[in-house]
């Protein structure tokens, strides 16, 4: 395995190893890799996995797009746009995913947690079963990841960008803090309305809604029921994990994921007067902690 990283990061990595931690068990382990600072274009990979966060995907296209030697090129991350623009630059060397865990970085030492609801999900950009997409999932299951496939992964990470970016303006609603949030329910019931609006624009846009249960408790049964759920669960700590941290540390990729949720509602011509109300959550939190950085 190598890995791609630069300044702090990569020293972190040279020195430590790759050092991860589980936050439920407070399992750790410690993984030594290879190294590079760049990647250059007669470097040969069978596959990458392109991790970034959705405001970071511009500044490593440049490399991605002159090297010929990686045979597959993964990308693990935010994209609800869709994968035509990715196939024009790479042809059939996409696959698209999305990781099923969260987690925080703390110096040289990665805390995660799995998600017990999302598996990690990958799919081929048609939807097709392919060999490659076999190998793939079967490489990531042998090693621990509970991995599914997805026939419409296009569609996947729709579904999945309407719904973190309702979430993450949930949050910033209540000062960045999920427990705070479980006691605001007016709040809670916003933030139901908006995946409700968002996963209508998935459906005009002629994709399912997946995963089930997330289109089951947003859009089949009774808003108390999510409001209910979602309650409980932003109570925990778990929650902070999953959603806090990376929402108060990622608010630039947040605006940049609502962003692209407004081109898509504006393609549907669905009304979402609920997103609407959390992207300018959204907007103004990036904007005060952009402010805040470059003072």
């Amino acid at each position: 395995m190598t890995v791609l990283a630069r300044g702090q990061r990569l020293a972190e990595i040279r020195h430590h190893g790759l050092v991860i931690e589980d936050v439920l068990s407070g399992a750790r382990s410690v993984a030594a890799v290879d190294t590079i600072e760049r990647l250059r274009p007669d470097d040969q990979y069978d596959l990458a996995l392109i991790a970034v966060r959705r405001d970071q995907l511009a500044s490593v296209m440049p490399d991605l797009l002159a090297n010929r030697g990686i045979a597959t090129l993964l990308f693990m991350l935010n994209n609800p746009i869709g994968s035509t623009e990715l196939s024009r630059a790479f042809g059939n060397r996409v696959l698209l995913g999305f990781p099923g865990a969260g987690g925080t970085r703390e110096g040289p030492v990665v805390r995660y947690a799995m998600i017990a609801q999302q598996p990690t999900m990958i799919g081929e950009p048609a939807g097709k079963r392919t060999p490659r997409l076999r190998r793939v999932t079967e490489a990531f299951r042998s090693s621990g990841l509970k991995t599914r496939t997805a026939g419409d992964m296009d569609g996947w990470l729709k579904a999945h960008a309407f719904f973190v970016t309702a979430i993450s303006g949930a949050i910033y609603l209540a000062g960045g803090n999920p427990r705070r949030l479980s006691q605001d329910d007016a709040t809670l019931q916003l933030m139901a309305k908006g995946v409700s609006e968002g996963f209508a624009a998935v459906r005009a846009l002629r994709h399912t809604v997946t995963p089930f249960a997330l289109r089951v408790l947003f859009t089949w049964l009774p808003p108390t029921f999510a409001i209910g759920y979602w309650r409980r669960f932003f109570a925990t700590e778990m929650a902070d994990y999953v959603f806090g941290r990376h929402a108060r540390a990622a608010s630039a990729e947040m605006r940049e994921v609502a962003n692209d949720c407004r081109i898509m509602l504006e393609k549907s011509g669905v009304e979402a007067s609920s997103l609407h109300r959390l992207y300018g959550a959204i907007d103004a939190y990036s904007s005060d902690h952009r402010s805040d950085a470059t003072r």
